[in-house]
């Protein structure tokens, strides 16, 4: 039993690195001119606009605010 616990655990590990390294690779390896990119990092260019960049923005702005008012 020990053995298959281990053997499992051994594939899952596996399975996620391979997955992890088929992103990385696409990343690293981007679309040549006039084909579109994948459509999963579409996805996480626009999440990282709505979730990072767009609060940050919103943040500098009261930011700038209440230091233009001296509160």
């Amino acid at each position: 039993m020990f053995v298959v616990k281990w053997t499992l655990v051994f594939f899952a590990v596996l399975a996620v690195a391979l997955v992890v390294l088929s992103k990385l690779i696409a990343f690293l390896n981007p679309p040549r001119r006039g084909r579109t990119g994948a459509l999963a990092l579409r996805r996480w260019g626009e999440m990282l606009t709505w979730m990072v960049l767009v609060p940050a923005l919103v943040g500098l702005a009261l930011l700038a605010v209440t230091l233009w008012l001296g509160a």
